[in-house]
């Protein structure tokens, strides 16, 4: 077999555990091999596999493995081809193994998982990505071999006996995560990954703990590959400064840009002063259909647009929260979802509004709530005032709406709101499935009083959303098709543009 041959070291036996070698550190050995200081170099998977053969007793381990060979790279060169030819690889294959391994440089790894996490629809067996910080073949104190082992193990769990993980995971320094739910945190500790919003699905010491209640079910239709992507998208990072250049108008009229990551300050803000840069995003949205999807730039936590009037403006702009998703996940969420319509977004901007959908809902374990926006209709005009002071919404089916689901928040949103009042706020009072025209606090489908101040409103020109949060009192009302009525409550009055409901659902 030559150097960088492609496929199956022989001879192939199809059953145990699919190892993938695709290079990285736990593959490398100094070039020149009389001094190991200097620059390593990848091996082929041939040598890589004699040595854990002949050096390491890997045939004592006690089932088949069967060896699959990619070009062997460094994985700052691994990109989308390479995904692909990894789940090709799986793919076809897939019958014959109980699981497969799949041996990865760290500087890219976690993008490598996500991406396949994506592409397998239905997976039932474990895809275990791992790799090393100090290579085994030439280092005595080393990471990668008890990284390769344990996930050999992992990867065969009817001859291990731990349970099953039908997920693309990564496993690293005995911890065992979610694989769309890792970062790097580290660039030469054996303890490089971390889940920042969700815990690992296990642990792995002298007894295995695997963390089975956050384990996805496994799916058990046919198993299959969705392999297209867009590449022309970004990740783009807010700094202080950024606003006040040409950087970002460069960027984002960019005419092939499909999708941006906005890596926004806290809990989703952006600049708003000057309005270049919402005036530049709505511009790249309605004038051509780029899909924008904002996550935090810190460390961890969530996204929670409307929290400060800077991210609420988000809203009325139609851009995607990630709520709590990594970065790298939310990168690769959007050139998969855009790669899914490729042919058609330029096109139709339907196709537009269905991938920003996509991107607030948990696909595969990526983000702890899916979040739902139902459009709700009026009888009649959207303001309240002395004239009018009761405004009624038709029985509408919710999205999101499941059985025994739990919600995280349910929120009513007015977008383009308006106060005007000479007292301090003003009153709403909302119900649902309520048929008097009276106002009943004691009612069951009493949902609750908001007061909202017109401080800052009035005189404005720019969009505000209001927000009122119904989550205790509505959740027992969400198995029917419910429908709103608001009662204006003191004097003043409020106008808006659309309502919205809101709903976070809670996922694993």
């Amino acid at each position: 077999m030559k150097e960088f041959d492609r496929g199956f070291i022989e001879p192939l036996k199809k059953e145990g555990v699919l190892v993938i070698y695709t290079g990285g550190t736990i593959g490398s050995m100094p070039k020149d091999t009389a001094d190991k200081e200097s620059p390593q170099v990848v091996v082929s998977c041939q040598k890589f596999r004699d040595i854990c053969k002949d050096e390491y007793n890997l045939s004592d381990i006690g089932f088949n493995i069967d060896w699959y060979s990619t070009e062997p790279l460094d994985s700052c060169n691994v990109g989308i081809k390479e995904w692909k030819e990894i789940a090709k690889a799986i793919d076809k294959y897939y019958k014959y193994y109980e699981g497969f391994v799949v041996l990865h440089g760290t500087d890219t790894m976690v993008y490598t998982a996500t991406a396949l996490s994506f592409m397998f629809d239905n997976l039932s067996k474990p895809v275990i990505i791992t790799g090393a910080q100090r290579a085994f073949m030439f280092n005595l104190r080393n990471d990668g071999w008890q990284n390769f082992i344990t996930s050999l193990y992992l990867a065969n769990p009817t001859y291990s006996k731990i349970p099953k993980i039908s997920e693309v995971c990564i496993y690293f320094d005995k911890k065992v995560f979610r694989g769309n739910r890792t970062r790097k945190n580290q660039a030469t500790d054996d303890d490089a990954y971390y889940s920042p919003n969700f815990s690992s699905l296990g642990r792995i010491g002298d007894e295995y703990k695997i963390n089975k209640h956050l384990i996805r079910k496994p799916q058990h239709s046919e198993f299959r590959v969705l392999d297209s992507f867009e590449e022309n998208v970004i990740s783009l990072n807010f700094f202080p400064g950024i606003q006040d250049g040409d950087i970002i108008e460069r960027i984002l009229e960019d005419s092939s840009l499909r999708g941006v990551v906005l890596m926004a300050y806290g809990a989703g803000n952006l600049p708003t002063k000057p309005m270049k840069v919402l005036n530049l995003i709505s511009d790249a949205i309605n004038r051509r259909n780029v899909v924008f999807l904002v996550v935090t730039q810190c460390g961890g936590g969530d996204v929670l647009l409307g929290m400060y009037d800077t991210s609420a403006k988000l809203i009325d702009l139609g851009i995607s929260s990630g709520y709590d998703i990594t970065p790298e996940a939310a990168l690769v969420k959007v050139m998969h979802l855009l790669g899914q319509y490729k042919e058609h977004i330029k096109k139709d901007k339907k196709f537009v509004k269905l991938v920003a959908t996509e991107l607030q809902k948990n696909l595969k374990g990526e983000q702890s709530v899916s979040i739902f926006t139902t459009p709700l209709k009026p009888y009649g005009d959207l303001k309240l005032d002395v004239s009018n002071k009761i405004l009624m919404y038709e029985p509408t089916k919710i999205d999101g709406v499941e059985n025994d689901s739990e919600y995280e928040k349910i929120v009513l949103r007015f977008k383009g709101a308006a106060i005007n009042t000479e007292k301090e706020f003003i009153d709403l009072k909302i119900f649902v499935n309520y048929s008097s025209d009276k106002i009943d606090v004691e009612s069951d489908f009493y949902l609750g009083a908001f007061k909202k101040s017109n401080i800052g409103l009035n005189n404005s020109s720019e969009p505000t959303v209001l927000f009122f949060d119904i989550t205790k009192k509505a959740y027992s009302q969400l198995e029917r098709t419910p429908s709103f009525k608001i009662f204006l409550d003191s004097p003043g009055s409020i106008s808006w543009i659309d309502t919205e409901l809101t709903i976070f659902r809670k996922e694993i």
